[in-house]
């Protein structure tokens, strides 16, 4: 990893595949409910223009769908996973009153990762990493393409810190007699 560089892991649309089925679904019986239910459909005139009258209907059971497709473009796009050269930084809340969490590679104890069989189908899943300050996991990364590869990178980073923590200082300088 470099020095100056920074690498932003996103969490992916693959994450949310079930709000996305729920999303389909709910679309297509929103829009047959509105077909075997006309009192959903609220209708009535826009404006009038030179003599032609605009009309609107509105399906009130859109608004199903709708809020599923705002929540799980929410849950993408409020989370935040940043590889520094100090260390990983989670930022939750990115669309509100933001929590930042910061682990130094050095502080590293366990990383782990979890994937359900849609998950490995799909190579999306979490990553799990625990510090020496708690016996549990401390940070998650959520819904991550290629958790495996996330998971190795991070693991050279701490083992390469960790061998420079062992390397004896060795004096640079004369040696005088």
């Amino acid at each position: 990893m470099s020095t100056d560089g920074e690498v932003c892991i996103p969490k992916v649309w693959r994450s949310e595949l079930k709000l996305l089925l729920l999303f389909i679904v709910s679309s297509i019986f929103s829009v047959a409910g509105s077909w075997y239910f006309p009192a959903t459909v609220i209708k009535g005139a826009l404006f009038t223009l030179a003599g032609w009258r605009v009309e609107c209907a509105l399906p009130v059971l859109w608004l199903i769908p709708a809020s599923i497709i705002v929540l799980a473009t929410f849950r993408i796009y409020n989370v935040r996973y940043v590889l520094t050269s100090r260390g990983i930084d989670c930022y939750d809340w990115v669309l509100g009153p933001q929590s930042v969490m910061s682990i130094r590679y050095e502080d590293i104890r366990s990383i782990e990762t979890e994937q359900s069989i849609l998950g490995r189908m799909f190579d999306v899943g979490d990553v799990l990493i625990g510090t020496a300050a708690q016996s549990s996991v401390e940070v998650i990364f959520h819904g991550i393409a290629a958790p495996t590869d996330v998971q190795q990178l991070v693991q050279r980073e701490r083992d390469r810190r960790h061998q420079l923590e062992k390397t004896p200082y060795q004096y640079q300088g004369r040696a005088e007699l």
